[in-house]
């Protein structure tokens, strides 16, 4: 029962990923898919959560905890220049308090949470998980940043991205990949191959629609 309910999870993920990027080949639906960009994070994270089907205090404390400092880095980062170089948000991921989109947290959360997973399943000793996770967690950003603007997501000064961004991510990722190790949390690893894996060909589509490769 359990493994049915993460099969028809990655299914889902896949396919809330893959139809998203599609239609986003299409002109015509180009503007109404942009505006469901948040609703679509929160179904992904939903069915990773319902499969995951761990409710522990733990597992709670990380997922609120990893939130909000991942929403809060981006609030600081919009703030203070100096720490990701100098952006802006667009209007794609909907709600924004204090000049900051609410699904960034959702945002770190997924990437987080499915970087770990994966390294924890490929590593054992703790500074290894750890690192590599963070890592992960830079590539994939590399991967999402030269599409960001064409989405409207956010847009960097001059329409450069600076390397201190990236610099910032591996630091900051050091720190949340230590405190989801702190609070034991243990991500089931099919799931978070299934996450970024759906997010990473979202991405990869968009660069061929875009003509970036």
């Amino acid at each position: 029962m359990k493994n049915n309910k993460i099969y028809l999870s990655v299914f889902f993920i896949f396919l809330f990923n893959i139809i998203g990027a599609v239609a986003l080949c299409f002109p015509s639906l180009r503007e109404v898919v942009l505006k469901l960009t948040p609703l679509n994070l929160l179904l992904i994270l939903g069915m990773f959560l319902y499969a995951n089907n761990d409710f522990s205090l733990s597992f709670l404390k990380t997922i609120l905890v990893v939130f909000i400092i991942g929403y809060f880095i981006e609030v600081l980062g919009v703030r203070f220049k100096f720490i990701f170089g100098e952006y802006y948000y667009g209007e794609t991921l909907g709600l924004k308090i204090l000049n900051t989109p609410l699904i960034m947290g959702v945002n770190w959360l997924t990437l987080s949470v499915s970087t770990f997973g994966i390294a924890a399943y490929i590593f054992k000793p703790k500074i290894l998980i750890v690192i590599a996770a963070s890592v992960l967690m830079v590539l994939t950003d590399m991967l999402i940043e030269p599409i960001s603007a064409s989405l409207d997501f956010w847009h960097w000064k001059n329409s450069v991205i600076p390397t201190q961004n990236y610099i910032a991510w591996f630091l900051f990722s050091l720190i949340i990949h230590s405190i989801i190790l702190k609070f034991d949390a243990k991500p089931n690893p099919f799931l978070c191959f299934a996450l970024l894996g759906s997010q990473i060909l979202f991405f990869i589509i968009q660069f061929i629609n875009y003509g970036i490769v």
